[in-house]
């Protein structure tokens, strides 16, 4: 095949299974990240988003990944918050991510001494598959998912331009050793998993023992951590609520053999897919469905085991007998081992998270069949063209399935249904899925998915939150009164609850509960929903100059935020004071480039 065609090849796959997508709209954490940022508004406040991690004005993260939010500020610059461009870029950056995975692969299968036929095609097809498998919907369909395409753009192409330089002479080694350092920099700032990329070439130093190449990995490594931490931990940041208690020490190793066990599912068959997923033992007592399940958990652990020694097994045998193999497979033990379940994430499996370690993973399994096949000529062509047509039928089923799944991101109740009726049906699912059904009016819908939320968890503060909201909507006022006080007593929505106390008080009795909303917004971490709504208030009540030194007091430490200058222009032209004003609406306008585009905040 000539140089260009599997390149060809891969980007037109990505963009027919990936096509529906651009019909999709924002969903989920995309409304967060992309129609409530106030970071990515205009141009200027580039150098303001790498000072705070992402999730600015919702639930706060651990999230430090201003390059991810730099791309959405071209695309908000662009094109304002219209979907369909957005999901063109996450298409376009997997095409990318699967190119710069393909020249790293091929580089590095060189660097391993492979026929240069068996190099291009074990790169070509374990990149095809990669790129379009299903399993990788998450970071290319959902907008919020980007992280690990840009990750993987930036990583795969520093490892490239590594593997390269010492293919050339001194000069040359030290000029793509200085573009490896600052891709993967880059790497590391569109996502966590990137700090990986330089242990990844780390280890094939270590591996090939290539003279110069591990000093040059390990300075590289050790340089891009200390930048990377002196920008992340110089960025203004909120500690996120605790989502899950910490796994006991002598839990995490059955829950990472059961997630070696999923994983492999859904590599090999991903038929069900969720955006959330877990693989922890819910008894609800002894009832059969109870039972069933923790068996079905338990039959789950010990094939997890014995796909471990499997792995293992593998690994050293390959050791002696194929090195490319073993290589990566060492790298795709790296890449997985952060996200294995023995440490402690936020979840104990996520489909995304085999984005990167699934690369190598098929690198490892394509050399293997390149070289079975390339012994098996002249023995049982019968049995190498059945094993090649099942090959070439299972990539058809991920490219269909791929393109099936796209759908599952058409709007926020698609998504919230499908994964619900796909196995993702956690407590946060059926919140959020309620909040659509109240946003639609369907209270009775709303109820009952937030009484199973209950039943999951029964103090998960976000469903007392919205019950009591439902109640409220529904002027069921003995209700919210029993749902608010323990609401307020939770931290995680401390604020919102009483927010919705005066609220309740509003419609219950037409009093303005002003010392209400002042301690809502003064509770927890700063929140502008809340506080423009108690400076609105302190507007309607007549108390002007109040609301406008609120706003003011707002804006000595989120300068940055276009919605608050334009709040305090309306202020303070309804003070009179027309030319404060004017100024006001100016900076509005400076940070946010579609200021004329959003509707008034009054």
């Amino acid at each position: 095949m000539r140089k260009f065609v599997p390149a060809l090849l891969i980007a037109l796959a990505v963009c027919i299974a990936y096509a529906p997508a651009v019909r999709d709209g924002f969903v989920w954490d995309d409304t967060a990240l992309i129609l409530r940022d106030p970071l990515i508004r205009s141009w200027r406040l580039i150098p303001e988003g790498f000072q705070h991690f992402l999730f600015t004005d919702a639930t706060a993260s651990d999230f430090y990944r201003p390059i991810q939010r730099l791309t959405y500020t071209l695309e908000y610059w662009a094109f304002s918050a219209h979907a369909a461009p957005y999901h063109v870029t996450s298409v376009l950056c997997q095409v990318a991510a699967a190119l710069a995975l393909l020249a790293a692969a091929r580089e590095l299968l060189r660097l391993l001494d492979l026929p240069e036929d068996s190099t291009r095609w074990a790169a070509f097809a374990a990149t095809l598959v990669w790129a379009i498998h299903p399993i990788q919907s998450a970071a290319v369909v959902y907008v919020s998912g980007r992280a690990d395409s840009l990750a993987a753009i930036f990583g795969f192409s520093g490892f490239y331009c590594a593997l390269r330089a010492f293919r050339g002479g001194a000069r040359a080694k030290w000029m793509l050793s200085c573009v490896a350092a600052v891709l993967f920099l880059c790497s590391a700032l569109s996502k966590e998993a990137g700090l990986l990329f330089p242990l990844f070439w780390c280890a094939v130093a270590l591996l090939r023992r290539v003279r110069g190449m591990l000093g040059a990995s390990a300075v590289t490594a050790l340089a891009v951590g200390l930048i990377y931490a002196s920008l992340r931990f110089s960025a203004e940041h909120v500690a996120p609520p605790m989502a899950r208690h910490p796994m006991p020490l002598l839990v995490r190793p059955v829950l990472a053999a059961r997630a070696v066990a999923e994983y492999a599912g859904l590599i090999a068959f991903p038929l069900h897919l969720s955006m959330d997923r877990d693989v922890e033992t819910h008894p609800t007592g002894f009832s059969d469905s109870s039972i069933t399940g923790a068996a079905q958990r338990e039959l789950q652990t010990v094939a997890g085991i014995l796909l471990i020694a499997l792995l293992v097994y593998w690994l050293i045998r390959s050791r002696t007998r194929d090195t490319a193999v073993f290589v990566f497979l060492v790298l795709a033990a790296i890449a997985y081992l952060p996200c294995s379940g023995l440490v402690g994430l936020n979840a104990t499996v996520a489909e995304h998270w085999m984005y990167l370690p699934s690369s190598f993973l098929l690198l490892a399994t394509a050399i293997a069949l390149t070289k079975y096949f390339r012994e098996a000529r002249g023995r049982s062509r019968f049995f190498v063209r059945g094993v090649a047509a099942i090959v070439s039928i299972w990539v058809l089923f991920l490219g269909t399935r791929t393109y099936l799944r796209t759908f599952d991101w058409k709007d926020q109740r698609t998504f919230f249904e499908r994964t619900i009726v796909a196995g993702g049906d956690s407590a946060r699912m059926h919140i959020n899925l309620a909040g659509v059904e109240m946003n639609d009016g369907h209270f009775k819908e709303a109820n009952k998915h937030l009484q199973e939320a209950l039943r999951r968890e029964p103090d998960e503060p976000l469903a007392l939150l919205n019950l009591a909201a439902l109640a409220i909507k529904e002027n069921d006022f003995r209700r919210a009164h029993e749902l608010l006080p323990r609401a307020i007593e939770t931290p995680e929505v401390s604020a919102q609850a009483h927010e919705l106390t005066a609220v309740l008080a509003n419609k219950e009795r037409g009093a303005v509960d002003l010392m209400r909303l002042r301690l809502a917004s003064r509770t927890g971490a700063p929140n502008w929903s809340i506080e423009k709504r108690y400076i609105k208030v302190l507007a309607e009540s007549g108390q002007v100059d109040r609301a406008i030194a609120e706003t003011q007091a707002c804006l000595q430490t989120q300068w940055y935020r276009a919605e608050s200058w334009q709040l305090l222009s309306q202020l303070l032209a309804g003070a009179g004071r027309k030319q404060d004003a004017a100024r006001a609406y100016a900076q509005a306008e400076a940070l946010d480039v579609h200021l004329g585009d959003r509707p008034n905040v009054l």
